[in-house]
């Protein structure tokens, strides 16, 4: 290696190989300062630093969706106030299979699609998600947020139309029959929405595991509407208890709700009760509260709207499902009646198009299980069974 004199002169020490020696520089070399080199040096490392990324989106989200034959429908999931979701309205063909992506600019969302079993969780700000699907029926299918993100979180939905070229209009009659229960209310003449009040209400936390004892006991004596479910479905707690009372005097106040509470939650098996939970968590606990008292963390403003707007009763707000007179006076049929509904004057959505009929019964049986484990002083642990 050779030391150059121009190089030692300036305290800096080029070593140059002795291929090089023998090699004319590159014209271009010996013209570029050493400023042009640094920016040079800078350009490409910008270019690698942005044109990767922007490579891998590229190809993530327009060469790969192109490559793979399956349409792309891109779904930005903004906070209510600034549009929600957009679009709210997607058409597809009957047996297409297509890539539904979602993503959030703003405030951090669930979104889930009915009736799939689809829920791709929380999605929080700048984050995408997607998940393939395939429509084999005819039908209207909704696309909704079940994380709470604003006060306006109820109009966080969107519909998916699903096209039979066979039958254009097919999707017009999908599950657009009448809701027998909802019809039976109806034909009876219940107004859901009006005040009801019981003339009594457990004092004690009840003990469905003791109310199955005393079943078991008292068997043969115990009256026969009972132990049937429409009867059930239709009739209060409080006028089961009263109607304990008439056949079974000698029982105490206490064991006649531990038998109401029984029968109020015994259709909730293990598994039931672990899917209701859940969807309780995801869609009502954010008004409701974890333990159904009502003081959730969107209660008080969903409460201020209320208590704001003229059309609405002084009356109105966020329900809790612990024991009170109303609760007491209340029926499993109204309940179902209202989550497929919603609440006439409250901001109490609809969820006939999120969750079907046997899935609105045990989100039924598992609010009736929060009211039955606690009192008004509080929640209790003791399930029962």
């Amino acid at each position: 290696m050779k030391e150059s004199r121009g190089a030692r002169e300036q305290g800096r020490v080029d070593f140059v190989s002795p291929l090089l020696l023998r090699t004319p520089a590159p014209p271009l070399l010996l013209m570029m300062s050493e400023r042009n080199i640094e920016r040079l040096a800078l350009t490409v490392l910008v270019l690698i630093l942005v044109g990767i990324p922007l490579a891998v989106f590229g190809y993530q989200y327009g060469l790969r969706p192109a490559w793979s034959g399956i349409r792309t429908i891109d779904v930005i999931a903004a906070a209510p106030e600034a549009g929600g979701f957009q679009p709210a309205s997607i058409e597809v063909q009957k047996g297409e299979k297509v890539r539904l992506r979602f993503s959030v600019p703003d405030v951090t969302h669930g979104v889930a699609v009915a009736g799939l079993g689809v829920d791709l969780g929380q999605i929080d700000p700048g984050q995408v998600k997607e998940v393939e699907v395939v429509f084999d029926e005819a039908d209207v299918v909704t696309f909704y947020c079940n994380t709470w993100c604003s006060p306006n979180h109820w109009r966080m939905r969107g519909t998916i139309t699903v096209i039979d070229p066979a039958d254009p209009q097919a999707h017009l009659q999908a599950g657009s029959g009448p809701d027998p229960v909802i019809q039976s209310l109806i034909a009876r003449q219940v107004d859901i929405d009006a005040p009801r009040e019981a003339p009594v209400v457990p004092t004690e936390t009840p003990s469905s595991a003791a109310g199955q004892a005393l079943i078991e006991q008292h068997r043969p004596s115990l009256p026969a509407q009972l132990f049937e479910s429409d009867w059930l479905r239709q009739h209060s707690p409080a006028e089961a208890y009263l109607l304990l009372e008439e056949h079974l005097p000698q029982l105490t106040g206490e064991q006649r709700w531990d038998i109401v509470a029984y029968l109020w939650t015994a259709p909730l098996s293990p598994e039931d009760r672990a899917w209701a939970s859940q969807e309780y968590a995801k869609n009502c606990a954010a008004c409701h509260g974890e333990t159904g008292r009502g003081d959730g963390p969107a209660a008080a403003a969903i409460n201020a709207q209320l208590q704001a707007s003229p059309m609405v009763s002084m009356t109105h707000q966020v329900a809790s499902f612990a024991p009170s007179p109303q609760t007491m006076a209340a029926t499993m049929d109204i309940y179902y009646a209202k989550l497929r509904r919603g609440g006439m004057g409250t901001s109490m959505p609809s969820f006939g198009p999120i969750f079907n009929e046997a899935e609105t019964w045990k989100l039924v049986y598992y609010l009736w299980e929060l009211t039955f484990t606690q009192t008004e002083s509080g929640p209790t642990s003791d399930h029962g069974h």
